[in-house]
């Protein structure tokens, strides 16, 4: 395994270690007897878990645009909707009157423009006879003009008017699942409501975001020559429900964020699942769990011992006259599972140590090892 991976599983796994301690052997006459293991390189998957949280694919909040007072609520919670079905309806009685008195002004303002077009016509004619003078031609010009400007203001206000009546009927923006319903029949809503009316999320496809450690990434992308490799050597990621039961579907890791968090020093990594049963909810949480490929000396836990939260093994050692002793040597370990280390440092292919009773062993004592 690279070392990046096992500095992977330093950052993403939590390391708990058996417990012991180098005390005084009591003396006895017969040398103890002690099974002892060679170490050596192997190649293995690492499994690693990690808390999730689960997100759909778009989660939008419905937020009306309009205020006025809740008439109807067509959908309930957990029901799916398609783009543009109605989900709710706001009074549109003022409304509706806004859009009849901005349509009563523009049909005013298109009467004003066409009586001064009238008399702009005919003072241009008697203009040009010599009949009246220019500034009498210019007034009449420039109310033809502000006629007009007041006419497309009026038309603005007509589609103003005629858009806060459309925002009265509140559609959903995409296909998805409705979730909680904040608001009833009569509530008076608006822009400025704390909660959104719902929120619409589409679990065709789900998110679950892990973090991870900065550093770590960065080294993972160095050693894969950069991210677009990384992102195709991710492994496959299993989902574990709050529940523990393991989703059937399994997960591709997609994107890794672009900031690091300020306090954790961590990337948000998004892993997507199918969802076409939608058995997953959005706003859930879980575990993802990697296998990730490794290559290294794994040692039983039994075989380490801690002090000061330093882990120790003992080395087999051979004496010239054919006696064995056992040697403290401090090893870096990382879990593997309930009864295995990995070792990133300390030990190298060949070594022997000690398995069985290291924690009422003495460093320089002579033991036998066992076949």
């Amino acid at each position: 395994m690279k070392k990046s991976f096992i500095y992977l599983a330093a950052a993403m796994a939590l390391v708990s270690c058996g417990q012991g301690s180098d005390k005084n052997a009591e003396q006895v006459s017969a040398v103890p007897e002690k099974r002892v293991l060679e170490v050596k390189t192997q190649d293995n998957m690492m499994p690693i878990t990690n808390p999730a949280q689960i997100r759909g694919k778009q989660d939008i909040s419905i937020i009306p645009q309009v205020e006025g007072t809740l008439e109807q609520v067509l959908v309930v919670e957990g029901q799916n909707v398609r783009k543009g079905q109605r989900m709710f309806i706001i009074d549109a009685t003022a409304y509706q009157a806004a859009v009849d008195n901005a349509a009563a002004a523009v049909n005013l303002a298109k009467s004003n423009v066409a009586t001064h077009e009238l008399e702009a016509n005919a003072t241009k004619d008697l203009y040009e006879n010599g009949v009246v003078a220019e500034h009498q031609y210019k007034l009449h010009s420039n109310a033809l003009d502000m006629a007009k400007a007041q006419l497309a203001e009026a038309e603005a206000a007509l589609v103003r008017a005629r858009n806060d009546l459309s925002h009265t009927v509140v559609c959903a923006p995409h296909d998805g699942v409705v979730g909680t319903i904040n608001y009833r029949q009569g509530s008076l809503v608006g822009r400025t409501i704390p909660q959104p009316l719902t929120v619409v999320s589409d679990n065709s496809t789900v998110y679950a975001y892990v973090s991870v450690n900065a550093d770590i990434y960065l080294e993972l992308v160095r050693e894969a020559g950069g991210k677009d490799a990384l992102m195709e050597s991710f492994p496959e990621a299993t989902l574990l429900l709050g529940n523990g039961v393991e989703y059937d579907k399994k997960g591709r890791v997609e994107t890794v964020s672009g900031i690091i968090d300020e306090v954790t020093g961590a990337l948000s990594i998004r892993v997507a699942f199918p969802n076409p049963d939608g058995i997953l909810a959005a706003g859930g949480s879980g575990s993802i769990r990697t296998e990730w490929p490794y290559r290294g000396i794994v040692i039983p836990r039994s075989a380490t011992y801690e002090i000061q939260d330093k882990h120790f093994v003992y080395m087999v050692k051979a004496e010239g006259d054919g006696t064995y002793k056992a040697e403290s040597q401090e090893v870096s370990v990382f879990r593997l599972n309930d009864s295995e280390y990995i070792v990133a440092s300390g030990l190298v292919d060949g070594d022997r140590i000690v398995t069985e009773g290291v924690s009422k062993m003495t460093n320089g004592m002579q033991i036998v090892p066992k076949k």
